[in-house]
């Protein structure tokens, strides 16, 4: 599979990749400026381990190699993406329930932390969104294929080629989320030990 067929792929999906984009990032700001006025403000007074520093420890490898491999089998593949080959409709359901959870997320944090959190978002949102996009195509293939000539079962096996066509950036752009997010949370916790 060339880099050349991957990108043709998503240039095909271009509308709906907007689409999956606005939803989740549009969600994610939502949610946060909602969350400022119907939540009550939070103190800050200490800051607890994250998940991944609870799991994986201070190994900034083994935390890098476990945060990709969460996010991109339970995350992205699970939740995002399958539910989407079964009826097309949840993989867009199950995006912007990903969206609501990043924007409480957000909002509970002091706003230095929602600024270091920032490029991490904007890496996995787009992920996610093409995981979105990836199980919208296969589900859709199977109810109506594009060539009349052809069977739901070619469809639907075209589509999940092309399905495996966008999970090329989807790896790629969650592996580069794993690493900023593991070499964030080893920074900030040797300068909290540090303090």
């Amino acid at each position: 599979m060339s880099l050349s067929y991957c990108l043709a792929v998503l240039s095909r999906r271009g509308k709906l990749l907007a689409f999956m984009n606005s939803a989740f990032f549009g969600c994610v700001f939502v949610v946060v400026f909602v969350s400022e006025f119907l939540l009550p403000p939070q103190l800050y007074l200490d800051l607890k381990p994250s998940f991944a520093e609870t799991i994986f420890g201070n190994g900034f490898v083994l935390m890098l190699f476990g945060i990709f491999a969460f996010n991109l089998a339970l995350s992205s593949f699970i939740i995002v993406t399958l539910p989407g080959f079964i009826f097309f409709p949840l993989s867009t359901g199950f995006l912007v329930f990903r969206a609501f959870m990043w924007g409480l997320l957000l909002h509970a944090q002091p706003n230095w932390i929602r600024l270091v959190a920032m490029p991490t978002l904007v890496l996995e949102g787009e992920a996610y969104a093409l995981a979105a996009v990836a199980g919208t195509t296969v589900g859709t293939s199977w109810l109506k294929p594009k060539k009349p000539e052809s069977t739901r079962f070619e469809a639907l096996r075209e589509a999940l080629k092309e399905c495996l066509a966008i999970y090329v950036f989807v790896v790629m752009l969650l592996f580069a989320a794993a690493f900023l997010e593991a070499a964030t949370l080893t920074v900030l916790s040797n300068t909290s030990e540090a303090m």
